[in-house]
């Protein structure tokens, strides 16, 4: 369950990951492309005969690298590019390339709602997030508090004026909720948020 919500966000999503780059990994596979947005996924060893679920995003958008990271720092937006997020709330840190977001999602049948809050830091060509701690972001009863998620977003100026952006996010598999119904969930909603994402950049 966890696996399926951090993916939905943006974060999403949602997630118990481990170090994907520390591991024995097997190649990205493709899994399937809507609206220009491609989606690939592997999955990787991490003990005990248990794996985790690796999900790369890759798309191009019209916008430059300073207004990718400014959407993703707007708490107004990003409940409109979240697909299930019912609220979105940015901590801005003394330090200009760190941020906190936090992240309460609205989540049908048959997942919980749950949240996460998630603290980013942004260099030239990239963002990376990871979960986090914070005071202001204390958790809710009746809310599932998602923790352990890792992963980045990883932006290249390309010749044609685009910004090719990858996200990665690194998943554990869900046990409660059988792969064959979990799976499309997943990649559909990860599409879609992507998609949202390329939209509002590039208005």
């Amino acid at each position: 369950m966890k696996s399926i919500i951090i993916i939905v966000i943006m974060s999403a999503v949602f997630i118990q990951p481990l170090f994907a780059g520390k591991l024995p990994a097997e190649d990205f596979k493709f899994v399937k492309q809507s609206n220009n947005v491609f989606l690939y996924e592997r999955w990787i060893a991490a003990g005990n005969d248990e794996k985790v679920r690796e999900i790369k995003a890759v798309f191009l958008v019209r916008a430059s690298r300073n207004s990718l990271i400014s959407l993703l720092k707007d708490p107004v937006k990003g409940r409109d590019w979240n697909v299930n997020a019912k609220e979105y709330r940015v901590l801005p840190l003394p330090e200009g390339n760190r941020w906190i977001s936090y992240i309460q999602y609205d989540i049908p049948w048959p997942f919980d709602n749950q949240d996460c809050c998630l603290s980013f830091q942004s260099s030239e060509s990239e963002v990376t997030f990871q979960s986090t701690r914070h005071s202001a972001f204390p958790e809710k009863d009746g809310i599932m508090r998602l923790t352990g998620t890792k992963g980045k977003w990883v932006l290249e100026n390309m010749h044609s004026g685009n910004v090719k952006v990858t996200y990665f996010i690194t998943t554990d598999r869900s046990r409660k909720i059988p792969r064959w119904v979990s799976d499309p969930i997943v990649h559909n909603n990860l599409i879609k948020t992507m998609t949202r994402f390329k939209t509002l950049a590039e208005q």
